[in-house]
């Protein structure tokens, strides 16, 4: 039997007393004692039959103290959590402490928890967003990006080079004289494409043609490279032009790519997911935009715990993508002369806003009582099952190997949460092209 108090200190820290009783603390020291007999060699004593006072002067009574202690708080602070029902979100620290064999043991642990919020509203808000119209033009632009994957690429006689061309030429690359073979290629391969720094200056080259310029090392993208502020010397030989030549657009085309009986069935298609995908961008629009109405109304102390734990998340995330790029984040704290810790205190703000905005939509959940059914469970495994082509059997299994299951269910929930609050507010889509979206995200 555990006694318990828990005393709460500043925000989202609190002190939990536990008291274990001394029937417990003795068999905590006599499963010590057995475990180290068996286990330890001492001269004139047989292994599991040395005495407790031999045990205690070859271990040190301290260190015989400090290992009970450990594997007893290790026992029962899981217990006293649950019966206390408190939410850690830190490792504890022991503050006090006063074992003694034969004596009730009792422990203070400090640590992190939850933030219990208050009441909030997150109800009748308005979100004004733009939502893509979806017209012809927007199902050719699909089509002929379709025509494009589908293109054959064929050497073009007698051709000048230009932009879209992909060519194959002889690249020398040299600094005040001296040819950086690893920059330099003899059988380099590329497309040309519009504003391309390295090879526009190579526009309107001949095959055979052989060109020199000069380019500058000086773009953000670039500050890592040793010939950053630096300017490099290109030689460059033309040995090829290749065009991509895109296939018919007809009914053949449409067959070709799927079970489509026409060209027009296809682009009823592309329509249909086009809408879909234009309602679900607008609808995360106004989800964001009714998120952040909600935290602007309701401020609370994150605990700090689980802000570093939210920066650790993004930086991972961050070393992932860069490690696809050949480089670290240890590469870029080398070279920017950055400190660790000021490199992760560019991502507070971040993080705890996002902190902040996963504690509501939780507390949201909860309040809604939104749950994850066992049959939205199986629904959207089989739905996922039918995307990846396999059994329902063969995800459910891999999902359980891989503890899968906790992230689809949670992914549920969030979705859920979303569509609850995108019901119970008002949402207004203002209708524009594709164009004015993407500039208006490109302006913020």
């Amino acid at each position: 039997m555990l006694k318990t108090q828990v005393q709460e200190l500043e925000a989202n820290r609190v002190a939990l007393t536990v008291e274990v009783e001394a029937t417990k603390v003795n068999a905590a020291y006599a499963s010590f004692y057995s475990r180290a007999a068996r286990s330890i060699k001492i001269p004139g004593f047989r292994q599991g039959k040395i005495p407790k006072a031999v045990l205690v002067k070859h271990i040190g009574p301290d260190s015989v103290k400090e290992q009970v202690e450990e594997e007893l708080v290790q026992e029962v602070y899981p217990q006293a959590i649950k019966e206390t029902k408190l939410h850690p979100v830190s490792r504890f620290e022991l503050e006090e402490s006063n074992l003694a064999e034969g004596q009730p043991f009792v422990f203070k642990a400090v640590f992190e928890v939850r933030p219990r919020l208050g009441e909030f509203n997150y109800k009748s808000y308005t979100s004004q967003v733009q939502r893509e119209i979806v017209d012809e033009e927007s199902v050719s632009k699909v089509i002929g990006q379709v025509r494009e994957q589908h293109s054959k690429t064929e050497p073009v006689e007698n051709a000048s080079l230009e932009v879209d061309d992909y060519f194959s030429a002889t690249i020398e690359v040299a600094h005040e004289g001296a040819v950086d073979s690893e920059l330099s290629d003899e059988k380099a391969a590329h497309k040309l494409v519009e504003n391309d720094k390295l090879f526009s200056p190579c526009v309107g080259m001949k095959v055979g043609e052989i060109r020199t310029y000069q380019i500058k090392i000086d773009s953000d993208e670039e500050k890592n490279s040793k010939y950053y502020g630096k300017t490099l010397d290109y030689k460059v030989t033309l040995n090829r032009v290749s065009r991509p030549t895109l296939p018919e657009l007809n009914d053949e085309f449409a067959k070709q790519l799927g079970d489509f009986e026409s060209l027009e069935a296809l682009k009823t298609k592309i329509r249909e997911d086009l809408e879909e995908r234009a309602k679900y961008d607008a609808e995360e629009r106004a989800f964001e935009g009714i998120l952040d109405q909600i935290i602007e109304s309701y401020s609370f102390d994150v605990p700090e715990a689980m802000v570093q734990s939210t920066i650790d998340f993004f930086i991972q995330g961050l070393d992932r993508r860069w490690r696809q790029f050949g480089t670290t984040i240890q590469d870029y704290l080398r070279n920017s002369g950055k400190d660790v810790n000021e490199f992760r205190e560019t991502f507070r703000e971040r993080a705890v806003r996002q902190t902040r905005t996963m504690l509501l939509i939780d507390a949201i959940g909860e309040r809604e009582n939104i749950e994850v059914t066992d049959a939205d469970y199986r629904e959207e495994i089989e739905k996922r099952a039918k995307e990846y082509n396999m059994t329902v059997e063969k995800l459910l299994t891999t999902l359980t190997e891989s503890d899968g299951e906790e992230n689809v269910r949670f992914s549920l929930r969030s979705q859920k949460i979303r569509d609850f609050l995108l019901k119970n507010n008002q949402i207004n889509y203002d209708m524009v092209k594709d164009a004015d979206i993407n500039k208006g995200e490109s302006d913020a």
